[in-house]
């Protein structure tokens, strides 16, 4: 069985590259999410610090059993990381802004160990974005969790995502939806996928690291923006007992020339606004009941799509942009 440990509290942090004994001793407290730009970084001074800072925390890994694993969970540091467990590098990681984990079991020993991630917003040629109109905030400005999973578990190294990639195809006239999951894994050959969605549950035998499998829906109930967003629930459940969960919703998105944006087929004139992952005084280093407040808050202006441009915001927010209705439009950097 999957758990999830919130890594929040017991962090140390320096403003500046001393390493990580260094940092216990004689760093400052600080709670994640943070960023090391929360003030230079919103004062419009465009002088503020870029350089290598260092996280460092204690921690007591939860009992394993037999062939179980213990990974760490970034989901956002600015703007590479580095992630030490005792002392080792263990993983390396270019993109401010992506989920990204690491396994620390075979780094473990008994009792207490250290974490310890360098993270870096010096300029460089190796992460998008570089050159832009807004701050390139530091930190661990995103959670940290500690994950428990069996050896065979739907794949934590693909990618920074879940491990289920969902991908409905509406056909209108039919008013039928056709949902093709692809399920990717990591030591599960030989183990079974039951997934389960819209009132069906499919079992399908894991093969070179995957699992796919084709719901139909007849009479698909449509996400249909801010009149009616609903959402269906998927859950993938291995043999193993490890189980993830993802949420989708059925429509189509269309452009045409006379009639503009289409939603299900039909004109949707959308009316929105520009939002960056920022507030004064915190930077980037938003909690969930900031991510909500700006969706409420683009809720009561009337807005039905919000542009979220030039990187990923946080998974959170884009659920809410699904919960709301609201159609996201974002740029892709090529």
């Amino acid at each position: 069985m999957r758990t999830q440990q919130l890594l929040d509290t017991g962090w140390y942090f320096a403003r500046q590259d001393c390493g990580p004994a260094l940092t216990l001793a004689h760093g400052t407290a600080v709670t994640l999410p943070h960023t090391w730009n929360a003030q230079d970084g919103t004062d419009g001074g465009n002088d503020y610090y870029r350089g290598r800072c260092w996280y460092v925390k204690k921690f007591t890994p939860p009992a394993l059993a037999a062939g179980e694993q213990l990974w760490v969970e970034f989901e956002g540091a600015a703007m590479t990381a580095e992630v030490f467990c005792n002392g080792k590098s263990i993983a390396k990681h270019a993109g401010g802004y992506s989920t990204f984990r690491a396994e620390l079991t075979p780094h473990l020993k008994p009792g207490e160990n250290l974490l310890a991630v360098s993270v870096d917003n010096s300029e460089n040629e190796e992460v998008y974005p570089q050159k832009a109109d807004f701050t390139f905030y530091g930190g661990l400005y995103r959670p940290v969790h500690l994950l428990t999973v069996p050896a065979a578990h739907f794949a934590l190294a693909y990618h920074g995502g879940s491990g289920l990639k969902v991908t409905p195809a509406v056909d209108l006239q039919a008013h039928r939806a056709v949902v093709t999951v692809d399920a990717y894994t990591e030591n599960a050959d030989g183990e079974t996928v039951t997934f389960s969605a819209a009132g069906q549950t499919l079992t399908v035998a894991v093969k070179d690291g995957s699992a796919k499998a084709e719901f139909v829906i007849e009479n698909a109930h449509l996400w249909d923006g801010v009149d009616d967003p609903y959402l269906y629930t998927l859950t993938a459940s291995l043999s193993s007992g490890d189980s993830v969960s993802t949420r989708f919703g059925c429509r189509t998105l269309a452009f045409d020339a006379d009639k503009g944006f289409l939603l299900n087929g039909r004109p949707y004139r959308l009316c929105g606004a520009a939002r960056h992952q920022d507030r004064q005084g915190l930077g980037s280093a938003l909690t969930d009941a900031e991510h909500e407040e700006d969706m409420v808050l683009l809720r009561e202006m009337g807005a039905n799509t919000v542009r979220l441009a030039h990187y990923q915001h946080a998974q959170h927010f884009y659920d809410l942009c699904d919960e709301y209705g609201m159609v996201v439009w974002a740029e892709i950097p090529y």
